[in-house]
Parts: structure tokens; sequence; C-alpha cells
């Protein structure tokens, strides 16, 4: 059982702990669902490989999520036990011959490929139906992303015009898909991509029957990145300036626009080294993120509140022996910030609780579930 507190300092208070703590903020999650599924002019498929903890994808389910981007077999059976009736598409664009042929005995008609030896895979190992779907994948620029995604997937546009004639011949439907790449704070990417995807399938000859413009949303970490309307804003610009009488499926695929609201981290400063806090989690625990969006999760002090204080710059260090366990920041924090002080990490749903390690045998964070309605970014 996860118990439930009123905020960070309640937690303290009541557990006393010594480990670092996941507070999630399942109310957040819904409500990001909702604001989601409002804004977005089609169909709203989330990320599961973002965050898969149960707790996170009830809340979005509560928040009317009903289709799912899947990765992997893990992904459709945690999706399952919180929705048995979800409608999953498998996006990852490679996958195993039994994974493909287990997933379609499951109920997953949709299926991404982005090269000829896939779409071959996915039509044997889903026994000829020509129900399903094959999803192509286009490579698009990745300028604007923090994590640029487009070097492991995705086609160039002749190729496609090419898979897409080879899916057609061979009796299939098909749609379209790309990825501007995670955490893209260019909101004109989501139009520039959207064009390109509408320019191949003309030339191809043939309407899709879906056209996913993929994920990458940014998170509001410092409140100046692109929000979520403009960037879909520009996709359904360039799709009804190309495809003005497109009937199919218009699609998205958020992952840490929707998760990252949905948890913080507590962690306990153990030393300080000047300017470093060396903390009880860090980059082999729930801060991975940390290590490569350097300096932009709002942090505060807990029992700070009311009393300003000089802020400092701070490097955070994890608990670890190794040397990569660092995250730069830097981390404005009270200046006297010591030994023994908890810290807050927001927006800290999106790859965290997926990215945990063992490593050195630190144990896995504990969680609990929070009900404020407080600002998740708790700017300090």
């Amino acid at each position: 059982m996860i118990h439930r507190f009123s905020g960070a300092e309640a937690v303290l208070s009541a557990l006393r702990p010594t480990d670092p703590l996941l507070l999630l903020r399942t109310g957040a999650a819904t409500a990001a669902a909702r604001d989601a599924i409002r804004t977005f002019p089609g169909t709203v498929a989330y990320a599961v490989k973002v965050c898969d903890h149960p707790e996170v994808l009830r809340a979005l389910a509560a928040g009317g999520v009903r289709e799912w981007d899947v990765a992997s077999i893990h992904e459709i059976n945690a999706v399952r036990a919180v929705q048995p009736n979800a409608v999953l598409h498998y996006m990852n664009p490679v996958k195993s011959r039994e994974h493909i042929a287990e997933a379609y005995d499951m109920g997953v008609r949709n299926f991404a490929f982005d090269c000829q030896a896939e779409l071959r895979k996915i039509a044997e190992c889903t026994r000829g139906d020509r129900g399903v779907l094959p999803v192509l994948r286009l490579t698009v620029p990745n300028d604007g992303a923090r994590f640029p995604l487009d070097t492991k997937f995705g086609c160039p546009e002749d190729e496609a015009v090419r898979l897409i004639g080879l899916a057609v011949a061979m009796g299939y439907r098909y749609g379209l898909t790309f990825h501007v790449g995670s955490q893209c704070e260019d909101a004109s990417a989501w139009e520039i991509a959207t064009t390109m995807a509408c320019r191949t399938a003309q030339r191809a000859g043939v309407t899709p029957e879906v056209i996913d413009i993929g994920g990458g949303f940014p998170t509001q970490f410092r409140g100046t990145e692109p929000d979520f309307a403009t960037c879909i804003a520009g996709a359904k610009r360039a799709l009804d300036r190309a495809m003005p009488d497109f009937r199919g499926t218009f699609q998205c695929e958020p992952g840490r626009v929707l998760a990252a609201p949905s948890a913080s981290v507590l962690v306990r400063v153990e030393l300080r080294k000047e300017g470093a806090l060396f903390l009880n989690d860090g980059y082999y625990g729930l801060l991975t993120e940390l290590k490569w969006m350097t300096g932009v999760h709002p942090v505060r002090r807990l029992g700070d509140e009311g009393h300003p204080a000089k802020l400092a710059p701070f490097a955070f260090y994890g608990p670890t022996c190794d040397s990569v366990d660092a995250m730069d920041g830097p981390y404005w924090l009270p200046a006297d910030t010591d030994e023994g002080d908890w810290i807050e990490v927001s927006l800290m749903g999106a790859y965290s609780t997926v990215l945990v390690t063992k490593f050195n045998g630190f144990p896995e964070a504990r969680a609990v579930i929070i009900d404020a309605a407080e600002d998740v970014r708790l700017a300090a």
C-alpha cells in the first residue's frame, strides 16, 4: 500500500526518512492528461517508456488516456494491468519476431517499421493479417531537441516513398510517423516534420490512415519552453495546408510532457564540499535526467517557505563510488545549505523510475502519494 500525504513536509514529519523518496503527484498527471486530450485535435497515445509506474498509468487513465504507445511486451502488460481494454500501438521500429507475434495475439494491430526487413517481419509474424497497420517512421530534423533521436531510427523521404509503395503492393493500408527528438524546444519542428510527412505521402500517391506526429513535447522546466498547444498548432497548420481533406487519424505520442509533473524526488544532503552537495540519490538512481538536463529542474530546500534566503549555485553528486555520478547544475539553493538538509527536485516523473539501477546496492526509493494541489514547478 502506498501512503498518502499532503506535501513533502508532511512526509518528512511522519516518516523521518534517511533514504530518498519518490513523491508521486498523481493529480498532476491526471490534469496533464486531461489538458492534452482537450488540446490535441486527434488521438493522444501516451508513450509508456517515459514512466510505467502503475500509479502514474492509473492517473493518466483517469485523465482520459485510452491509447498507449508501447515499446515492449513488458509495457503492454503494464498498461493492460491498469486498463484491460487499452488500445496499444507498438511503435518501437525494430522488434523481435517473438514479440511481434505475442503483441499481435494480445490485440496489437499498429506496428512501426523503418525498413523493408521489418515490414516483412511484421507481415510474417502477424500471419498475413491485412488488418494490421504498418506505420512507417520518417527521418526528420532534430535540431531543436535536447536529446536528438534521428540517428538510430527512421528513413529518408525517397526510401519512405519506396517502402509505402511496397506496403501498399502487399495489400496494407499504412501510417506515417516521426520524432523531432526528446524535449524539443523549437515549436516549429512539428510543422516542418508534418510538412515532410505529408509531402512523402503525396509523392507515394496513397493517403495514409494515420499521421502520427510523435512526441518530444517539452516540459515547462523554466517556463520559457514552448507549450504543448503551440507545438501542435504548427503540426495542424501543416496538415491542413498540405492535406485539407485528410480524414484519417491524426495522432501524437506525448510522454515527458504528461509524466514529468507526476513526481518529485526528495533527497538529503550527506556532505557539503564548498559548492558541491553530496546527496543520497543521483545519476544511478532517480536523478538520471539531471546529468543530461543540466540545471533546469526546479529545486527547493524544505523548511524555507516564508523565509527568503540568499541563494548560491551548487553542483550535485550522487551516493555511488563512481565519478560519473555528478550533476553540474547549477542548482540555486540557500547559500547555507549543508549536511542533513532535504531538497525537493521537481518535475521528475519522466525518465526517473524507468532508469533506476541497483549500482552499488543502493535500494529503490520508497514511493508515496502527494495529494496537494500545489505548483509542481516549486519555484524557489
